[in-house]
């Protein structure tokens, strides 16, 4: 968990902007090149996204050296997705490969095309796993959630980048929450059927 730096959420936004330099300058001098430990598609994914999404942060009077590393390592860890999501089959982490692709192509303007290929893959990814109500097809509740979570990020990145939100991906989201809505129990936790757990 410590890898995915998803602990960046927890952090003084005002205060400690110098240590998690110091942290992720030390994690790339010591994890840029491949270990699977490291370099494993969940963890990536949400490294990418959690690195994207507090960038305001990290980037806080650093300098040009530090920013060239920090940007050159994303983009490293992104062709390595691009390269290994036709073999990932778990869905959950297709979904947060495609969110971290898809904030690359909003962030780095010579990289659009990441943009258009997660759209593409979103979409596709949507058509294969979620039925006619939204649903997910193989009716895990924890699906549900984690694809709504997801979804929701992504158009909120696309709302923030002023850029158009396809529709498929306003419907989807609207079919999500309306599934959700139905399903969550009086004491608002998901119910335990088909694999899914306390929430």
């Amino acid at each position: 968990n410590l890898q995915n730096f998803f602990w960046l959420n927890l952090v003084n936004r005002k205060n400690e902007g110098d240590i998690i330099q110091k942290i992720i300058t030390v994690w790339i001098y010591k994890n840029n090149k491949y270990k699977k430990i490291v370099w494993e598609n969940s963890i990536i994914s949400k490294r990418i996204i959690s690195w994207i999404l507090n960038l305001d942060i990290i980037l806080n009077h650093s300098d040009e050296v530090f920013k060239k590393d920090f940007f050159q390592s994303i983009i490293l860890q992104v062709n390595h997705l691009k390269k290994n999501t036709k073999f990932e089959n778990d869905h959950e982490i297709k979904i947060e490969i495609i969110c971290a692709i898809l904030l690359s192509g909003l962030v780095f303007k010579e990289y659009t095309t990441n943009y258009d290929l997660a759209i593409k893959d979103l979409e596709k990814f949507i058509a294969q796993n979620c039925d006619k109500q939204g649903f997910p097809i193989n009716r895990n509740p924890n699906h549900l959630l984690k694809y709504s979570k997801y979804l929701i990020l992504i158009k909120e990145c696309i709302n923030d980048a002023h850029m158009y939100v396809p529709d498929f991906l306003n419907e989807i989201i609207d079919k999500n929450l309306s599934c959700l809505k139905s399903i969550t129990t009086p004491t608002n936790q998901l119910p335990l059927f088909n694999g899914a757990t306390e929430i």
